[in-house]
């Protein structure tokens, strides 16, 4: 007998058994039931569905099936994202071979199925890149994100949402990914669901305009653990914005626990809306900096070992001075260096490493210009360009203006008297003042006032800077 014979005659008997009105709503609207081969597998539209019908069905169709297929025949549960496809039997009957094999290509196109022991959970391609918390670099600038990334992976909820926030590269995308890893190995059967704000997005509007929003709801409430990833996307998206609150709203009312990440502080996300950013203010928010020095120069042996080569100390120094980026730069001067070794059939020398280096800062380092810093320095503090260069004294202008003129120094190439100029400053002596006074303040870790609130020194300049590389 053919197998869509088979799951047609198992079927008829199922329905018989529990009835045809059960069969029909769990059967054929939430799950198929699939034969190839002489193996039987149900599979349902989601996770819920599928413990459901392993809770109250089971029994049930693991005894019809055996008296179709005989002594020690098995049944397997797991999820399928399209139904549709499922039964080999309801899909010719209704679309034809043609359009059955091109709907399985889609599904197959579409996402892919994480295994959780006996569970699965559908979850995006990019999630399976094998990543976890032992591979992360600790250092001063992650070391708070680090910690609670690792009690929240542990099952030790320390605060629900876990925002993580920081500039591209400094690896928050990692400790999502990490913290899923291991709560999914700690937490065996729990359902975990990574979802970048793309992701969740085009899922949402594909669920609106194919009937599906019962399914997507069920899949993003019902998860134990949901990462969100690249909140700074979501604004100016209204309907997802709402169906996001919603879906906070349910998860933490259950207790379950959401871990997001930004590329930007909640203060500058206000357009996600005051009721999001409130649920998202009750959270636990660790901000992390780009790498310091000597996190710089962990990644890029920790790079090197993962690309099989060997680099001394001093290549290892290098670049770890060279690139003051995050990991994804230092790759690519790993890369680089080892491109240029297979080229030149030379082993990677502190000279050769110069020479590749060289290229790849000229290549990757943007021209800051004094007006670039008095523009970040105006949006940050709120002040006008006009104010920044006047005579007056006051806090709320003096700091900026001394904030200004160390960036300046740090940043661009101009000389102590164009700096002073450009500021309104008729002698050279006054910059340099000005670069000391903040140099102090940053010893002392002092307080300033930024946009009518105060925050330490390291916090304002670390806004500033990160301004500054994207203005």
């Amino acid at each position: 007998m053919e197998d869509s014979e088979v799951a047609a005659a198992l079927s008829t008997q199922l329905a018989e058994r529990i009835g045809q009105r059960r069969f029909d709503t769990w059967f054929r609207d939430q799950a198929r039931l699939c034969v190839c081969g002489g193996a039987l597998t149900v599979r349902a539209t989601n996770l819920l569905v599928c413990e459901w019908l392993r809770t109250h069905f089971a029994k049930d169709v693991r005894e019809c099936w055996t008296a179709i297929a005989g002594p020690g025949a098995t049944v397997e549960f797991e999820i399928n994202a399209e139904p549709a496809v499922a039964s080999e039997a309801d899909s010719q009957a209704s679309t034809g071979p043609a359009q059955s094999a091109a709907s399985a290509r889609g599904v197959q196109r579409r996402e892919v199925e994480m295994r959780v022991g006996s569970k699965a959970v559908a979850e995006p391609a990019a999630v399976r890149r094998n990543v976890s918390l032992a591979d992360f670099v600790v250092g001063a600038s992650n070391e708070c994100a680090f910690r609670a990334a690792e009690l929240t992976a542990r099952g030790r909820q320390l605060a629900s949402p876990l925002i993580l926030c920081g500039p591209t590269g400094v690896g928050k995308t990692h400790l999502l990914r990490g913290i899923l890893q291991e709560y999914r190995r700690t937490r065996v059967g729990a359902a975990v669901l990574y979802l970048t704000a793309e992701q969740f997005t085009t899922g949402f509007v594909e669920a609106l305009r194919g009937s599906g929003l019962p399914s997507f709801r069920l899949k993003c409430r019902g998860a134990d653990l949901l990462a969100i990833d690249d909140l700074q996307f979501f604004p100016g998206k209204r309907r997802t914005l709402e169906e996001l609150l919603y879906t906070l709203d349910t998860l933490m009312a259950d207790g379950r626990q959401i871990v997001v990440a930004s590329d930007r502080r909640l203060s500058e996300l206000r357009m996600l809306g005051p009721e999001l950013v409130s649920r998202l203010s009750g959270g636990l928010t660790c901000e992390m900096a780009s790498p310091e020095f000597v996190t710089r120069k962990e990644i890029a042996r920790r790079l090197a070992a993962e690309a099989g080569i060997e680099l001394a100390e001093e290549v290892v120094t290098l670049v770890a001075t060279q690139i003051t980026a995050g990991a994804r730069e230092l790759r690519g001067a790993i890369h680089r260096m080892r491109a240029m070794s297979v080229a030149f059939g030379e082993t990677i020398t502190p000279q050769l490493a110069e020479r590749g280096l060289a290229e790849l800062v000229r290549q990757n380092t943007r021209n800051v210009r004094l007006a670039d810093v008095q523009k970040v320095v105006c949006d940050v503090f709120g002040v006008e360009p006009a104010q920044l260069r006047s005579e007056r004294k006051g806090r709320s202008l003096a700091e900026p203006r001394m904030l200004a003129m160390w960036l300046a120094r740090k940043y661009t190439r101009a000389p102590w008297s164009e700096i002073g100029e450009y500021f309104g400053r008729s002698s050279h002596s006054t910059v340099i003042s000005a670069h000391k006074r903040v140099e102090k303040l940053i010893a002392e870790q002092a307080q300033i006032g930024v946009a009518n609130q105060t925050c330490e020194v390291d916090d304002a300049i670390r806004q500033l800077e990160t301004a500054l590389r994207t203005a």
